[in-house]
């Protein structure tokens, strides 16, 4: 039996289906933490169009795919544009390792698509619209109410979503072999200018970026990839989609290289959703520095064995990119 038949009989059995009901027509990606399949699933009478997103757990523990799946329908349930998922399991014996399946969005994912699709467009506030699409799904996302998740879903430990997050960040360094001396110099800055407004608990997304959306006619269609999700501080989301790693050299543009940070704004606050300009900029450090640190984990996977991936090899090259936005952050602040 080759690997495709393994997993189309493995998804079969997950959606109930008959053997030989499940194709895969194609390979959206092969991302640092999963594969994501196109399949199609035929139940004798309808042809329906699916996404099965199957954990690598290679670098990291990552989420459960049932705990991702609660996420990704309450998130549904309060306003947030996603794709209904049609089935998870935690199982990995079925297809080799956990997986959810879910409805494709069609659209546009490929960040350089979008953002080509952008520029083309002659009516030149589509960018911002998108942007404030953005705003809109964040804020919707986190009203969702916490204690009705799963207990699965992490939340911050004792020191908090700020400090707590330092702490996590310096062990994950810790295991690295090279030293990083300008992570270090992040670190302090981020512990002398922790926040200090306590923050109301939200679910915090954790990667919604340009990449893990889905753009349809330059509007947002669905927010994808949710197993970085967690219970922390909202801000987090906002000044994640902000990064410079997001904007591929659309600087101009900081939310996600099509949109402005008004209209980012605007959309967030006109849901209802709280800004602060204090933690935008300070997770704006701190999630740039967790970003360098994750690329240098992926490359020394890579470096030890653990895996093969092309992707994650290259992972190494781009820490220095961080390193470089970290420096520039700091100055500026």
């Amino acid at each position: 039996m080759s690997e495709q038949e393994f997993i189309e009989g493995g998804l079969a059995t997950l959606l109930g289906a008959d053997q030989g009901a499940v194709s895969i027509v194609g390979v959206a990606s092969l991302g640092a933490q999963r594969q994501t399949l196109f399949i199609e699933v035929f139940d004798g009478r309808i042809h329906t169009s699916a996404v099965a997103q199957i954990g690598q757990a290679i670098v990291g523990e990552g989420t459960p795919a049932t705990t991702e799946a609660a996420l990704v329908t309450a998130a549904g349930a309060a306003g947030v544009p996603v794709p209904a998922v049609l089935a998870a399991t935690d199982d990995p014996t079925l297809v080799g390792g956990p997986v959810m399946v879910s409805e494709r969005i069609d659209g546009l994912t490929i960040p350089r698509q979008i953002l080509r699709a952008i520029d083309a467009n002659v009516d030149a506030d589509s960018g911002d619209r998108l942007a404030n699409d953005c705003g809109l799904a964040l804020a919707a996302l986190h009203v969702v109410e916490v204690d009705a998740l799963p207990d699965s879903v992490p939340r911050p430990g004792e020191d908090g979503a700020h400090l707590g997050y330092v702490d996590e960040l310096e062990t994950v360094m810790a295991e690295l072999s090279e030293p990083m001396p300008v992570m270090r110099i992040g670190f302090n800055w981020l512990r002398r200018n922790a926040p200090n407004a306590a923050t109301e608990p939200s679910v915090v997304h954790g990667d919604l970026r340009n990449g893990n959306i889905v753009v349809s006619d330059h509007r947002l269609a669905a927010v994808l990839d949710w197993e970085l999700a967690h219970v922390g501080d909202p801000i987090e989301d906002l000044a994640w989609l902000c990064l410079r790693t997001w904007r591929f050299g659309n600087d101009d543009r900081p939310v996600g290289g099509f949109g402005s940070l008004d209209a980012l704004r605007s959309g967030y606050e006109a849901a209802l959703g709280v800004w602060d300009d204090e933690r935008f900029r300070w997770w704006t450090v701190a999630r740039t520095a967790w970003w360098g640190i994750g690329l240098a984990r992926q490359a020394a996977a890579f470096r030890g064995g653990l895996t093969d991936s092309i992707v994650l090899a290259a992972s190494g090259r781009r820490v220095v990119e961080l390193e470089y936005d970290l420096l520039r952050l700091i100055e500026e602040r």
